[in-house]
């Protein structure tokens, strides 16, 4: 191969690779999505393989719209589905995550969610205890941070309308309420901040069958388990190179995996779409 046609060969795959779907193609592929889950159903009790690789033809039907710059809650929970239906664990639980962006509220992508980690192999364990302080502020994870955000707001104005109206007029139980409508406007907004910074935390899930943690960004540093570990598990990025990332998990153990065993997914919410 001559140097001039490498090249152009280069330029044609660069090129190509940048062209979006027309939305027919758009179209096309999603109906393509929704045939292979739906053949991937009727197939599940007559033929599991042949059921599988249908559901796994939709998973990439519908990966292909996300790539090609299409997101939203709708289609990361097909995609999530799709990828549970074909046995892609890892892969389910970052769509589902993903969904969770834009499905706050949403009845079915929790209990999805939850059934996915369910079918997680993990030797590591996150806190077998809850804190007195998670215990008292359980509503930070069952309240959607948009309706947080807006309750917050409420209560700010309530509160300064309430200081407002005492400077005019006697109020009873004025120092109560004020008081109350103050600690509870204060709650809500540092949930609401500690959700922000959570969210802007780069978040990931391990999706290869088998993942060696490393001490160091390279194959040559030893493992810091004795065994490996299965897909699924989910963990903090420390720190992104190249080709390796360095993790935390869940019980705060640290080390380095290699970036193509792993897949990252954003958390951050759209706080004024409610």
């Amino acid at each position: 191969m001559t140097l001039l046609t490498t090249i152009a060969l280069v330029l044609i795959t660069s090129i190509t690779s940048t062209l979006q779907l027309t939305n027919e193609q758009k179209i096309s592929v999603l109906q393509e999505a929704n045939i292979a889950y739906n053949n991937g159903i009727a197939l599940q009790t007559a033929d599991r393989v042949a059921s599988k690789e249908a559901f796994r033809k939709s998973a990439e039907r519908f990966q292909i719209l996300i790539d090609d710059g299409i997101e939203n809650g709708k289609l990361f929970y097909n995609l999530g589905n799709a990828y549970l239906q074909s046995g892609e664990i890892g892969e389910a639980i970052a769509a589902y995550r993903s969904a969770q962006r834009y499905l706050p509220s949403d009845g079915r992508v929790k209990p999805n969610l939850d059934y996915a980690r369910s079918l997680v192999i993990s030797p590591i364990k996150g806190e077998t205890h809850t804190s007195i302080l998670k215990r008292l502020a359980f509503w930070h994870d069952a309240i959607p941070t948009q309706v947080r955000l807006a309750f917050c707001i409420f209560l700010w104005f309530i509160c300064w309308g309430l200081v407002t109206a005492r400077l005019f007029r006697s109020l009873p139980m004025f120092k109560t309420a004020s008081i109350t409508l103050g600690c509870a406007t204060i709650a809500l907004g540092i949930s609401v901040v500690v959700d922000r910074m959570n969210q802007h935390q780069d978040h990931g899930v391990l999706t290869a069958n088998e993942v060696i943690v490393r001490k160091g960004k390279g194959a040559s540093y030893a493992p810091i388990l004795n065994d490996p570990l299965y897909e699924g598990i989910e963990f903090e990025v420390i720190e992104q190179r190249p080709d390796w990332l360095h993790i935390k998990f869940p019980n705060g153990s640290t080390g380095w995996i290699k970036k193509d065993d792993a897949q990252i997914v954003s958390l951050v919410q759209h706080l004024f779409r409610l």
